[in-house]
């Protein structure tokens, strides 16, 4: 269960921190401190604004939890996991990318956009085996490797997103394809969960699986903005 705080602050402000020009949520003037000890300070003066205005909406003397703060995690995360030791998430994602269910065909998917992201790939120097069965696909070894070398060149926020995204999606390659724009946000949710929707259009509404959907779809949505803020694609809300 997740442990419970209570807001103890009068003002939110965006401020430097550290001596590497970063800047990040002051509470009260002072840094917010990660699990770690780390303080939250990030390169994207919209992603600091973003991270402020996510402690600034916590009511005065409001409980509160982690999930509260979507933003301040995934900064967190980056920050005491990935930035130290970014292999780990290399490892984590590339597990998901040897055995990725969008190499696994089926009626249910939008073969326009799967032939999109394929095509995509292939420009990447990425060309995995697909199949139309259901037995476990075995890649090739050239396929993993150059996922490796492709895995190393992004950027730590993108490994952050997508620490989010692939295992929702239990797919690399798709969530790869959203955030370099190849796919849209409705393209990729409706791909990623192709099956469960075409489910709902079969039986008709079922409650826990639409809200189930809505979950993660968030849970997604949340990671797309992270890493555009990071990139100062947008600005904070």
């Amino acid at each position: 269960m997740a442990q419970l705080h209570r807001r103890f602050w009068k003002q939110v402000t965006v401020g430097p921190v550290g001596e590497s020009g970063q800047q990040g949520p002051l509470l009260d003037g002072r840094p917010v401190k990660l699990p770690a000890g780390t303080a939250l300070a990030v390169s994207s003066p919209a992603l600091a604004e973003a991270l402020a205005e996510e402690w600034r909406q916590i009511a005065e003397g409001a409980q509160f939890t982690p999930d509260d703060l979507v933003l301040t995690r995934m900064a967190g995360s980056q920050i005491e996991r990935i930035l130290p030791d970014r292999a780990a998430m290399e490892a984590a994602l590339h597990a998901y990318g040897i055995d990725d269910n969008l190499c696994y065909r089926s009626v249910a998917q939008d073969d326009a956009v799967t032939a999109r992201i394929r095509a995509w790939a292939a420009e990447q120097g990425l060309h995995p085996a697909m199949t139309d069965g259901l037995m476990p696909l075995e890649q090739p070894a050239a396929y993993g490797e150059a996922l490796t070398h492709y895995l190393s060149q992004l950027e730590p926020a993108q490994l952050t997103a997508l620490g989010v995204m692939v295992p929702i999606m239990g797919s690399l390659l798709l969530p790869l394809a959203l955030v370099h724009d190849v796919v849209s946000f409705d393209e990729a949710v409706h791909l990623a969960h192709a099956d469960e929707y075409r489910q709902l259009e079969k039986w008709g509404h079922d409650r826990e699986l639409a809200t189930l959907l809505e979950k993660r779809n968030t849970d997604i949505a949340d990671a797309l903005r992270f890493l555009h803020l990071a990139q100062g694609r947008v600005k904070a809300a």
